[in-house]
């Protein structure tokens, strides 16, 4: 994938092509019209009956024969009648009719074709199709042997109600109509195209052997056949007229006979409908029996349910934040390729959290996630990918993979039987959970040996794909280094990451092997308690939520559940787990191209259920923490940690969502604070020297806390702060603002400009603003002689 040519790219073109989003719903598949009804019952329910009028009439062109003619089909196909009464379009067609303020007929000033049409009939294929061609310019010609125009319709309607129909729209064409004049051979016809309308029992002319159904070309190049004449019912025949119109143009432009694809009538809907959360409504009855108010028309189109594949969006918020599904969206980045000005697509393919439910959920199987994955590297390779979307993530990755890695077999040991894999995040959140749970693997397992790091997945999601592969190749070094261990993965993306990328590597999750070998008896502050066998805390009802990650991977999920089973907890499944695991807004680093997003997504996944949560995830648990929704890591059930000692677990204070999370600088000192301990306690190493603090800085800095959680927010580390404080102190480089009393100024560090604004006081700094963007700022030192 990565390097590929921009012409390999273009095999991308077709990726979203058999998504049915947009395609018939099942009444307008059983409508001989195929008509949009979706659009149609949208206006109504907006109250917008003009607009329903017009888009009505694009396909049943004589909107008001058609409302008084149709059989209503549809009814056979609307998903309701199962549930309990199919929506009554007819009524709501009439509605249209009826409550419509402007009926006028648009017109359009296009250049007049030089072919010419003749249409034989002026019943309702004929005068449809001979409308459609002169709406196009074409000259067109009606001949009726009769008297009078409507065919048969003198036998179905009353004349008061068709003819004014007609008029209406033959009036506002240039279309010569012929009456009273019979053509006997189609040889007397001087012109380029013939459409034969005559009507049942009417003249074929012999045409009617060979013909194609779908286009209605006969043998005979040039000549069509419609309508009753081929027993078409009356709304057959309105269909009939339109699609043979398109099949003449086609025709005079190319001389093909085979018609336009697209204009063909469909019968078949290719989705289902899930009813299950759809409750029963009555269908509303006319107050008169036989026509609705607004009012009616209105509460019965609000029974409509739109029907459509949604499911993708339905399961995830990016396609709803842009408002496009993916065709457009694979036909917006496909685009973007041949075009430097495509911020809005990098963005969007920058949102998404790369999870795959949409894969997984789709009828069709179509992954955005991968497609987003793999366009991230065209956009990265063509230098078009923001490096700010990811600078800090990768930074955190340098930050776990360098000062806070370790690699190490048991003590007294240089192989290996398994390795205990935390990942980087699970230390960052709370330092005990990679600490204590190493300490008792290695009571159980005493050849657990240990690794410290990250297992790649920000740089895949970076779109670092070489730097991954770096990642993937140290860890096999040190995998072959150990004498080919099994991994204990605490991370179910770690976990999947290894499957991907080391598939060499076998893995197994660690609450899989808790249920193994058991769990230690420890109390809340890690100390072995008698009498507390599991060192469980009192959870009597909670929810566990599946990490994206962990979709495939039944085992983990399973383990899970037992283990907080077995701590007494009683489960309720969340409507969206195990194989349908959606994301909690983390993955995909999509937190720098939109936050407002990424906030939408923990917003709706913690109010998915009032219960509590038990995660398994540390970035999903520290998803919840920061948006106010009681959960548990499971680890803190394993070892027995109380909620209100664990950094990522404290409840909200004072209003603010994220008091007493650690922040971004704390989350770093937890991983060094994580690597030292073990050092300390398991191999006895004297670790005083090591920082294990938050980076204080040559100046002092107090950050208020409600910065911090706005840094947070925008990703701004503590010692980014202290770092621009100090380059302003000592470069001068700062503006004093003497009505607000503060300094501002600036300092670009990698692909990224922070400002600071800050107040200068005895004991030292302190910090008012920040804020970052990705523009550079060149600054211009020569001085200017008038």
């Amino acid at each position: 994938m990565s390097g590929m040519g921009r012409e390999d790219r273009k095999a991308y073109e077709p990726f979203a092509a058999a998504c049915v989003h947009g395609e018939l719903p099942a009444c307008s598949a059983s409508c001989p019209l195929n008509l949009d009804v979706r659009e149609i019952v949208r206006h109504i329910q907006a109250g917008n009956f003009t607009a329903a009028y017009k888009a009505y009439r694009v396909k049943a062109v004589f909107p008001e024969i058609v409302a008084n003619l149709c059989d209503e089909p549809c009814k056979a196909g609307c998903v309701r009648k199962g549930l309990d009464q199919s929506v009554s379009l007819r009524l709501l067609e009439k509605a249209c009719v009826e409550h419509a303020r402007d009926k006028s007929i648009p017109s359009f000033n296009l250049p007049p074709k030089t072919h010419t049409v003749a249409v034989i009939g002026a019943g309702l294929s004929g005068l449809t199709c001979a409308v459609k061609l002169v709406s196009k310019s074409y000259p067109v010609t009606v001949y009726e042997k009769s008297d009078r125009l409507g065919g048969r319709l003198w036998d179905l309607l009353c004349p008061e109600v068709f003819l004014p129909a007609l008029r209406l729209q033959l009036d506002a064409v240039d279309c010569v109509v012929r009456l009273g004049t019979e053509v006997v051979s189609l040889d007397d016809l001087e012109c380029d195209a013939v459409v034969v309308a005559t009507g049942e029992g009417g003249e074929a002319f012999g045409l009617l052997e060979d013909m194609d159904r779908r286009s209605f070309g006969t043998a005979r190049p040039g000549v069509f056949v419609i309508g009753n004449v081929l027993g078409a019912t009356p709304v057959e025949g309105i269909a009939q007229g339109r699609i043979a119109a398109a099949s003449v143009e086609k025709y005079l432009k190319v001389g093909a006979m085979d018609g336009m694809l697209e204009t063909f009538r469909r019968t078949h809907c290719p989705f289902e409908m899930d009813l299950s959360q759809v409750r029963p409504r009555a269908a509303v009855s006319p107050a008169d029996g036989e026509s609705y108010d607004q009012e009616a028309a209105g509460a019965e189109a609000a029974r409509c349910l739109l029907c459509d594949c949604t499911v993708c969006s339905d399961g995830c918020e990016l396609f709803g934040a842009f408002r496009k599904m993916p065709k457009q969206m694979v036909s917006d980045a496909v685009a973007s390729l041949h075009t430097k000005r495509s911020a809005g697509m990098v963005r969007a393919m920058s949102s998404c959290n790369l999870c795959g439910l949409c894969g997984k959920i789709c009828p069709q199987g179509i992954d955005m996630g991968r497609f987003f994955s793999d366009f991230r590297v065209f956009k990265r390779e063509d230098g078009l990918l923001p490096p700010a979307f990811h600078e800090f993530f990768m930074s955190d990755m340098r930050h776990a993979n360098e000062e806070a890695y370790l690699a190490r077999a048991a003590p007294g040991h240089t192989k290996a039987g398994r390795v205990f894999f935390p990942g980087c995040q699970l230390a960052a959140s709370d330092p005990r959970h990679v600490e204590l749970t190493y300490h008792y693997l290695l009571e159980r397992v005493p050849d657990m040996g240990l690794i410290l790091g990250c297992c790649g997945a920000p740089a895949e999601w970076a779109a670092e794909s070489t730097l991954r592969d770096d990642v993937a190749a140290r860890l096999t070094a040190e995998w072959e280094r150990f004498g080919r261990p099994e991994f204990v993965f605490a991370c179910a993306t770690c976990k999947l990451q290894f499957e991907r990328h080391m598939p060499r590597i076998r893995g197994i999750s660690l609450y899989e092997l808790l249920l193994d070998v058991g769990w230690p008896e420890v109390g809340a502050a890690g100390e072995r308690e008698a009498g507390n066998e599991a060192g469980m805390g009192n959870e009597p009802e909670a929810c566990v939520f599946d990490p994206c990650s962990s979709r495939y991977d039944e085992t983990m999920q399973r383990s899970v559940r037992q283990i907080a089973e077995k701590a007494g907890i009683s489960l309720t499944e969340l409507p969206w787990s195990g194989e349908k695991a959606r994301c909690c807004g983390w993955g995909g680093h999509i937190a720098a191209a939109n936050p407002k997003l990424m906030k939408t997504i923990g917003r709706n996944r913690s109010s998915a259920h009032a219960l509590p949560y038990i995660t398994y995830c540390a970035n999903c648990q520290e998803v919840f923490g920061r948006a106010g929704k009681a959960s548990r890591h499971v680890l803190d059930l394993v070892l027995g940690l109380d909620t209100a000692l664990s950094p990522s677990l404290r409840l909200p204070s004072q209003g603010l969502p994220v008091a007493g999370l650690p922040s971004l600088g704390q989350r770093r000192a937890n991983r060094m604070a994580a690597k030292r301990t073990v050092l300390e306690r398991e191999w006895g190493l004297d670790m005083t020297a090591e920082e294990g603090e938050v980076r204080r800085g040559v100046v002092t800095v107090t950050i208020p806390d409600e910065l911090l959680h706005r840094m947070y927010d925008e990703r701004i580390l503590e010692d980014v702060v202290y770092q621009t404080i100090e380059y302003c102190e000592a470069t001068g480089d700062a503006v004093y603002d003497p009505d607000r009393d503060l300094y501002i100024g600036h300092l670009r560090i990698g692909a990224v400009t922070y400002w600071v604004e800050y107040a200068r006081s005895v004991e030292g700094h302190v910090l008012s603003s920040v804020f970052s963007h990705r523009m550079e700022i060149v600054e211009s030192r020569e001085t200017w002689e008038s």
